[in-house]
């Protein structure tokens, strides 16, 4: 018991404002880098200068007016928003009835190691196994439960890992709810869609310690701009072609998934044989694929090989002599010919004349791309 109460006591030191109060609850964020701003420049959503710019807003106010003038100014609302946060309670309720130990939660946390490193779990409780876990509530028109292309798009994973990060959990408990994106008038009530099923749909996800280091370097990166920026000295941040980095780390990412993808690829093909592997033929297809194997067939075919010494030993007068007589020969003709093209190259060097212009390439481009020297580091 101690343990959990030290783990839920230290964590709650890191606690910060409450969305409650939007104005320094924004502020607490403008602070350093939270998991949705991660998520967004992972994922090439928003320019890090767009985001500084928007933080700026806030860390160079200076009177409450100012404050909120900058909140306001961030504040970017629509149904689809306003669904979200009316049915977030109501989500986080169902999540309590099922897990007792996971409470609702809205402030803002800083990591352990880095207080700038910033994230809004939707709740946080301690497991049977006396673990610290968090939750994230989504509500989406889309399924963007974990494995769909939804999910993959908007970046959820990327999210709740650096959530994970922050507060030290390594496992969060993802809920999704559908709704059908039908906003007509019920009844001159509301506006609002209807959910999809009955309850969310709840899964848990685990932490990615490699993602995390990606992320710290990308988290890192964005702070020392930000500093720089808030510092007017904007060229102590070396300057980056967003086009080039953007294409450079689409090509990292794409050579990971290759990577990823052909040990898949052989794995699977493995397996496949070793379990068709019977020596009967097997032809199967589905909706989705198409097996078909053919055993191996063997035949015994006859090998045959030369008995040399027999051979010399029955052969005519002179046959095998006249055969390393004709080598000879050969190989002395050889050395002829190379002598008298040394001489004639010789000759023929005394007239060489320009004649023309050729293209030579020298040296071939060459286009190298690797991981940043820093993320390398950080994974070795």
């Amino acid at each position: 018991m101690t343990a959990v109460v030290d783990v839920l006591a230290a964590l709650e030191e890191r606690a910060g404002a409450s969305d409650a109060d939007r104005t320094q609850w924004l502020l607490a964020r403008a602070q350093g880098i939270t998991a949705t701003e991660v998520r967004d420049l992972w994922l090439r959503k928003r320019t890090a200068r767009s985001l500084i710019e928007e933080k700026l807003t806030f860390l160079r106010a200076t009177t409450p007016e100012e404050l909120e003038a900058a909140a306001r100014a961030t504040f970017i609302d629509s149904k689809y928003t306003a669904w979200g946060r009316s049915q977030e309670p109501v989500i986080a309720a169902v999540v309590q009835s099922v897990f007792p130990y996971l409470a609702p939660e809205s402030r803002v946390f800083r990591s352990a190691e880095n207080d700038r490193w910033l994230g809004s779990p939707d709740g946080i409780g301690i497991d049977p196994a006396g673990e610290l876990v968090v939750s994230e509530i989504k509500t989406s028109k889309h399924d963007v439960r974990a494995g769909m292309s939804s999910y993959d798009r908007a970046g959820y994973f990327v999210q709740m890992t650096w959530i994970m990060r922050v507060t030290g959990a390594r496992r969060c408990l993802y809920v999704t709810e559908q709704h059908d994106s039908d906003w007509q008038d019920r009844g001159g009530q509301h506006q609002e869609p209807s959910p999809v099923g009955l309850v969310p749909t709840m899964e848990w996800i685990s932490y990615n310690s490699e993602l995390a280091r990606d992320l710290e370097q990308l988290a890192d990166g964005f702070l020392v701009a930000l500093d720089a920026a808030r510092a007017g000295d904007e060229s102590a941040a070396p300057a980056i072609d967003e086009e080039l980095d953007t294409l450079a780390v689409n090509y990292l990412r794409g050579l990971d998934a290759e990577k990823q993808g052909k040990q898949l690829k052989e794995s699977s093909y493995r397996a496949i044989v070793a379990l068709v592997d019977a020596g009967e033929p097997v032809v199967q297809e589905s909706p989705l694929a198409r097996v078909s194997w053919s055993p191996e067939v063997v035949e015994e075919q006859p090998v045959s090989a030369v008995d040399v010494v027999r051979a010399r030993s029955e052969a005519p007068g002179g046959l095998y002599e006249r055969l390393e007589q004709a080598r000879d020969d050969v190989e002395q003709a050889r050395a002829a010919l190379e002598r008298e093209q040394w001489a004639v190259d010789a000759h023929e060097a005394q007239f060489i004349e320009q004649s023309g212009v050729e293209r030579v390439v020298v040296k071939k481009s060459a286009l190298r791309v690797t991981a940043a020297k820093s993320t390398k580091e950080t994974k070795a």
